[in-house]
C-alpha cells in the first residue's frame, strides 16, 4: 500500500477549467434588403478587409506549482490550465418569417463552424495541460518553470497555426457547410426571397 501512495505521489494533478460564453451584435433586416447585405452592414468583426459574420476567439492560461528536492532537483505536483472563449454571433431583428427561417439555417451553420475553433482549443489547452503534467524531474526549478512555459507557448502557437489552415481548408466555413466570410458567394443568404 506505502508503495502504490508513493507512486500516486509522483503523478502531477491536473485540473481544466473551460468557459464559453456567447455575445450577439445586432442585425436589424429591412424589406427589400438581403440578409447578406444586412448581415454584412451590422457586423462589427472585420479583418484584412474582410467582414465576417461570426468570430471565436480563445485564450489559454496554465498555472503550474512544482516540488523542489533539496539537492535543487525539480518537478511539476500540479497543473491548472484554463480555455476563456467568447463567440460573437448575429442576432437578426425582422417580421419576416421567410428572412427569419432563412437566417436561422445560416446561423446553425455559423455556430457549427465556430465550434470548430472551440474543438480547436479545447485540443490544444488539453495537450498544454498534459504536456506540462508530464514534463519530467528536471535540475532546477527555473529550467523546468522554462520548459513548461517554452511547451505551452509552441503549443499555442500551432493551435493559431491549426485554425488558420481549419479556416483555409473550409474557405471559413464554406466547405462543407457554409461560407462565412462576407462577399463571397452567401448562397444561402444572398437570394432575393421568393
Amino acid at each position: 500500500m506505502a508503495w502504490l501512495l508513493a507512486q500516486f505521489a509522483g503523478l502531477a494533478c491536473a485540473e481544466l477549467q473551460e468557459n464559453i460564453r456567447s455575445t450577439y451584435y445586432s442585425a436589424e433586416h429591412r424589406a427589400g434588403t438581403t440578409l447578406l447585405a444586412t448581415l454584412n452592414h451590422h457586423s462589427p468583426i472585420r479583418q484584412n478587409s474582410q467582414i465576417f459574420h461570426a468570430y471565436t476567439g480563445w485564450n489559454i492560461q496554465w498555472n503550474f506549482r512544482w516540488w523542489e528536492e533539496r539537492d535543487g532537483r525539480c518537478r511539476i505536483t500540479s497543473n491548472q490550465t484554463r480555455l476563456q472563449v467568447e463567440i460573437t454571433l448575429p442576432r437578426l431583428v425582422t417580421s419576416d418569417p421567410a428572412v427569419r427561417r432563412r437566417f436561422d439555417r445560416y446561423l446553425g451553420a455559423l455556430r457549427a463552424h465556430e465550434m470548430e475553433h472551440v474543438a480547436i482549443g479545447r485540443r490544444y489547452a488539453r495537450r498544454i495541460d498534459e504536456g506540462i503534467r508530464r514534463l519530467p524531474q528536471m535540475t532546477s526549478c527555473a529550467a523546468l518553470s522554462r520548459a513548461a512555459n517554452t511547451l505551452g507557448e509552441k503549443l499555442l502557437q500551432e493551435a493559431v497555426a491549426a485554425e488558420r489552415e481549419m479556416d483555409r481548408q473550409t474557405a471559413h466555413g464554406a466547405r462543407p457547410h457554409l461560407l462565412v466570410v462576407a462577399g463571397e458567394g452567401h448562397a444561402l443568404i444572398d437570394q432575393p426571397l421568393d
